[in-house]
């Protein structure tokens, strides 16, 4: 049994999210329904990390088991000719049996993409957040600088029954691309919402023009409600998976 790797990128939008749900259409679900069609046979895939829906990956990591002698990049050029053009595979390998895009994975990179415009651009509806009014984004680093390390981040996600809630981050910065505002966060893994809690949390701790320490703060208090709102899915990607 071959352990293949497959490299994807897609357009979250009309997705209700990566893991598959009943009746619902999900990344998951088309790709195993292409991966069917291949095979011949059911194929459950693995993959690094669950995004929700709205969400977009430039470089989600995924795998699955295969006996036939397709090669990796066979399988590529198939999966792209099943797939729908919001799913496209970027790269295929083969791995060792023991890989696991979740399990194996050491740091993950996301970026959360802010539009500054005076008129939301209809073409960056689904691919930005819209903040129609000027941002400190040197205060916002100055937030950033608290959360680097190791942290309880209760406060900053919804968690899953008997998950733990401390995460390491290794680096996050926010920097201006003309209009857009770029927040780009990598940690060995992530809470479910907490990029898109962080962003929101640090915007509404900006616009009151709040000191820094205010986010260790609610870090330390380890409450959802110390924390802001939950920011809108369009604007997150996964941009990179490290083994």
């Amino acid at each position: 049994m071959r352990n293949i790797v497959l490299e994807i990128a897609y357009d979250g939008s009309r997705f209700a999210g990566l893991q598959v749900q009943k009746n619902a259409v999900t990344i998951q679900g088309v790709v195993e329904s292409a991966l069917e069609k291949i095979l011949k046979r059911f194929v459950r895939i693995k993959y690094a990390g669950r995004t929700d829906a709205g969400v977009h990956a430039l470089g989600q990591v995924v795998s699955f088991s295969a006996e036939n002698a397709m090669t990796a990049e066979q399988f590529k050029r198939a999966l792209n000719s099943l797939l729908p053009l919001d799913v496209r595979v970027l790269g295929a390998t083969e791995a060792a049996p023991e890989f696991h895009p979740r399990y194996s994975a050491k740091k993950r990179w996301y970026r959360y993409i802010i539009s500054t415009s005076e008129v939301q651009v209809p073409f960056f509806r689904n691919y930005a957040f819209w903040l129609r009014r000027s941002i400190d984004i040197d205060l916002l680093n100055n937030y950033a600088v608290n959360i680097i390390g190791v942290h309880d981040f209760t406060s900053f996600a919804r968690r899953e029954p008997d998950q733990k809630p401390f995460r390491e981050i290794f680096e996050c910065r926010i920097r201006r691309r003309g209009e857009f505002v770029v927040l780009d966060i990598v940690a060995n893994s992530f809470l479910r919402k907490m990029v898109r809690a962080i962003v929101g949390t640090f915007l509404e701790l900006e616009k009151n023009s709040e000191p820094p320490e205010r986010v260790t703060e609610i870090l330390q208090a380890a409450s959802r409600s110390e924390a802001g709102k939950t920011v809108s899915p369009g604007g997150l990607y996964l941009v990179k998976v490290f083994y």
